[in-house]
């Protein structure tokens, strides 16, 4: 670097800069439910007890007998097949050459690629196993109330809630536009901080930036195949988050010396399962284009 010819000292910053990563959109007891993670320890997968369906039944006259009916339930597997893995090599001499913790700066990295692929199997598991809506014209400021309340008659007949919508940046922004001061901004700061979340139609909306950015999420379902979602096409899913479970078998991150050169391993793994409890529970609204 020269001022008229003259070199001027240069100087590299201590501070790394940020590299940024799509939102922190699954919370357990907000948009998905953990309620099963007690049962991941020591196991690969968790199977859930699912009483057989039972409707109502007309009344009978006082001073009836009862009609007994046989008890039945079915399982419903949730595989925890799905691992992040990430590692970093950091050799020594070139830890000492930079005037910032090489370490530390790259586990923390490895740690956001992992949160960021483990979330982006949730979306893929939901896009998946949920119901996809018939239509496909596009939201705009003029329909969007009437598409999301189709989505929301739809689980509600169900006998579920639709208490989440994960909505792309569009149909967040024209949701922004339409409902104006009727919106509620959650008043939790920590929700904030981690996604633009907010209520209106009496659902939970959080803004999901993978939705436009991302054609190929991954996942391996209960079954254990491998499914491949393109969710650039979907404007939102609608879910209730207590038919939503996401359980954690492993979760694990460390700077580990190497056996192999001078320096140090930065590793991040999480082993986990995904898995929406009934087709009905999630419906997706896709754009044909």
């Amino acid at each position: 670097m020269q001022y008229g010819g003259y070199n001027v000292n240069e100087r590299y910053s201590p501070i790394v800069a940020p590299n940024f990563y799509f939102d922190a959109i699954f919370q357990p007891g907000l948009t998905y439910s953990d309620q099963y993670q007690g049962d991941a320890e020591g196991a690969g997968a968790v199977k859930i007890f699912k009483l057989a369906a039972k409707a109502a039944k007309d009344p009978k006259a006082p001073a009836s007998d009862f009609t007994h009916g046989s008890a039945g339930n079915e399982l419903i597997p949730l595989l925890l097949n799905n691992l992040q893995q990430e590692s970093t090599k950091i050799y020594n001499v070139q830890a000492e050459a930079v005037p910032y913790d090489m370490a530390d700066a790259h586990l923390s990295q490895s740690v956001q690629v992992c949160r960021e692929g483990w979330q982006m199997s949730g979306l893929a598991c939901l896009a998946h196993e949920g119901t996809v809506m018939g239509d496909s014209a596009a939201i705009t400021k003029e329909n969007i109330i009437s598409k999301v309340i189709a989505g929301r008659k739809s689980i509600r007949k169900q006998k579920a809630s639709a208490n989440v919508v994960m909505a792309s940046v569009e149909t967040y922004s024209t949701m922004l536009e339409v409902a104006g001061d009727k919106f509620i901004p959650v008043k939790n700061d920590e929700i904030i901080r981690t996604g633009q979340m907010g209520h209106y139609l009496g659902m939970l909306w959080v803004e999901c930036n993978m939705l436009d950015l991302t054609t190929a999420a991954k996942y391996y379902d209960y079954a254990g195949t491998l499914q491949t979602e393109d969710l650039s096409k979907i404007e939102y899913i609608m879910y209730d988050w207590r038919g939503f479970h996401i359980v954690d078998l492993l979760s694990m991150a460390r700077l580990k010396d190497s056996e192999n050169f001078n320096g140090t391993l930065a590793q991040v793994e999480i082993c986990s399962g995904y898995r929406l409890g009934d087709a009905n529970y999630a419906v997706i609204k896709k754009q044909s284009a």
